[in-house]
């Protein structure tokens, strides 16, 4: 449960430019991903586009009380191959004022709902191995350890090792 009230929700194409905000801060100052530049704003789209829901979805988590996008999750494609239709890999980022007010957690927990009900069967993700709060966020719902990719990031010129996180769907045998 957050300590701060959010509404979460699909998103919507108004989102794009605090979602948009919201990532290239990470691309700028973390690890949480391995991109090493700025998105456009028609990336921003392109990404929405193909997070619509058909069939990964993104959600935001929006502040209760003044409506701001305070942070996202969404399920992305693993392997774009068929045999694969049945996994997704998941992220969660969270606006850097927002951290640990719950909001990651909220928005996780609501993404596990939609993949279960779109039919996801293993949910995959991939972490670097310092990204502490997103590692314990992942285990708390759920994920387990799958293994660690050495060396295969490389960023802020320092080679990164990734920890593969798990989570197969209970409702499938």
């Amino acid at each position: 449960m957050p300590t701060h009230p959010v509404i979460i929700r699909p998103v919507e194409l108004r989102d794009a430019e605090p979602l948009r905000a919201i990532y290239n801060w990470a691309v700028a100052r973390t690890t949480a991903t391995m991109g090493t530049e700025p998105r456009s704003p028609g990336e921003q789209i392109e990404w929405m586009e193909k997070h619509n829901g058909l069939p990964y979805p993104a959600l935001v988590a929006e502040d209760a009380d003044g409506g701001q996008v305070v942070g996202y999750a969404s399920l992305s494609c693993y392997i774009p191959r068929e045999g694969y239709r049945h996994t997704a890999e998941v992220s969660v980022y969270v606006h850097c004022d927002w951290h640990g007010l719950g909001i990651g957690s909220a928005l996780l927990s609501s993404l596990l709902v939609e993949a279960d009900r779109r039919g996801f069967v293993s949910l995959l993700a991939l972490i670097t191995d310092d990204n502490e709060p997103s590692l314990r966020l992942h285990r708390r719902y759920g994920f387990t350890d799958a293994g660690i990719l050495h060396r295969v990031g490389y960023k802020f010129d320092t080679w990164l090792d990734v920890a593969i996180l798990e989570r197969v769907s209970e409702a499938t045998n």
